[in-house]
């Protein structure tokens, strides 16, 4: 495995998936070597070894001695990745069948792995440059995506929109595109009794491509029918600010809750006590945080353009766009006690019915077609 994030450095589902797939790969009895930037204590994840340039592997020549999260912001982003790649380019690994590489982040160095190894490169896409940027992508990191879509034997897609795009705008083979979606781990709390009133809340990245304010508009068009509900944004981004300017300027700057980052205990809490849950992103390749809050009981309400609504039906979808649906979604959830109740049951189970040990075993399969065909061709 190939990745850039892994709990507790994460800062999304790329992070949560990697951490998820390997060790329940791991727990189907293969091993699972997994190879990231930063030498840090990684949790939840027995039979997984990790690797990194600040262990004692050999070092090419040229590479610094030390490599840690300070470095990256002191000499570049893309300087911080070339050397990564480079590394991992360069690693000395045996008894390998696949190299796996998630996203971008290490496409170069997980191609030449897998070529001076003479195995298959599997790639797992979670987002493109192209829907981060809202169609304005960086060439630097959308050619880093197009050289892991060519030079893999099978790619991944966490949705069919993902697949989608990446057969008609990458150019990529479809015939070598798989689907595995992402999953939730079923909560470990008992029943939920949320009280009176409550919360709406938005929890994400705070980018425009996951229309926060879309949700902040929406909450100003229902405040004054609900004055004991409260509206709640956890997270952070570059919109952070902008967000609060426009709460005021909305007239609900005392009616939102700004958490900024939460850590995994507060944003169980913070799922805990919401009454609704919103996602009106613009694009979302999937959306793990809409299923983990359909797996802690919370009804919820998403964009159509999300990947999550293509395996979950019991969640409100609506155009990411319409300001007006979402208001009255949100207000039908904390009218109507029985609807919340109905959907909150529904989702929850619907969102645990497959869990990370189903998407484990297909993502073994695809490394298995992946093995075969490259011993095929040669």
């Amino acid at each position: 495995m190939v990745g850039w994030e892994f709990p507790p450095f994460h800062t999304g589902g790329l992070g949560v998936h990697s951490q998820e797939i390997s060790r329940e790969i791991a727990r189907l009895g293969h091993t699972v070597v997994f190879l990231t930037p930063f030498a840090l204590p990684y949790d939840g994840a027995p039979g997984v070894t990790f690797r990194s340039p600040d262990d004692d592997t050999p070092i090419p020549p040229g590479y610094p001695s030390t490599y840690r999260i300070e470095e990256g912001v002191r000499t570049g982003f893309l300087t911080v990745i070339e050397r990564y790649n480079q590394w991992v380019g360069q690693l000395r690994l045996v008894g390998v069948n696949v190299v796996h590489v998630h996203d971008w982040f290490g496409t170069e160095g997980a191609r030449d792995l897998a070529r001076r190894l003479d195995v298959p490169l599997v790639m797992t896409i979670h987002s493109t440059e192209l829907d981060r940027s809202l169609g304005h992508p960086y060439t630097a990191i959308y050619d880093r995506e197009q050289l892991g879509f060519d030079a893999a034997t099978r790619i991944i897609a966490v949705s069919r929109h993902l697949a989608d795009q990446i057969a008609q705008v990458y150019r990529a083979d479809r015939r070598k595109i798989r689907v595995v979606y992402n999953a939730v781990r079923p909560p470990d709390e008992g029943p939920i009794m949320r009280r009176e009133g409550g919360v709406v809340l938005f929890l994400g990245r705070l980018t425009a491509m996951k229309g926060p304010d879309t949700f902040l508009r929406a909450a100003a068009r229902i405040a004054p029918q609900f004055p004991d509900v409260r509206f709640a944004i956890a997270g952070e981004g570059p919109e952070y600010a902008p967000l609060v300017r426009l709460s005021v300027q909305l007239g609900i700057g005392d009616r939102v809750l700004f958490f900024g980052k939460i850590s995994d205990e507060e944003r169980s809490a913070i799922l805990r006590d919401a009454a609704v849950f919103v996602l009106p992103s613009v694009v979302e390749p999937f959306g793990i945080v809409a299923l983990e809050a359909m797996a802690a009981g919370v009804p919820t309400i998403v964009s159509k353009t999300s990947g999550v609504a293509e395996v979950i039906r019991s969640t409100f979808q609506v155009d990411f766009w319409d300001v007006d649906e979402f208001a009255s979604r949100m207000a039908e959830l904390l009218e109507y006690a029985p609807l919340r109740e109905e959907m909150s049951e529904h989702a929850q189970r619907e969102a645990t019915q497959e869990g990370w040990p189903d998407r484990a075993r297909q993502t073994v399969e695809v490394y298995r077609e992946a093995i075969r065909e490259y011993r095929g061709g040669r």
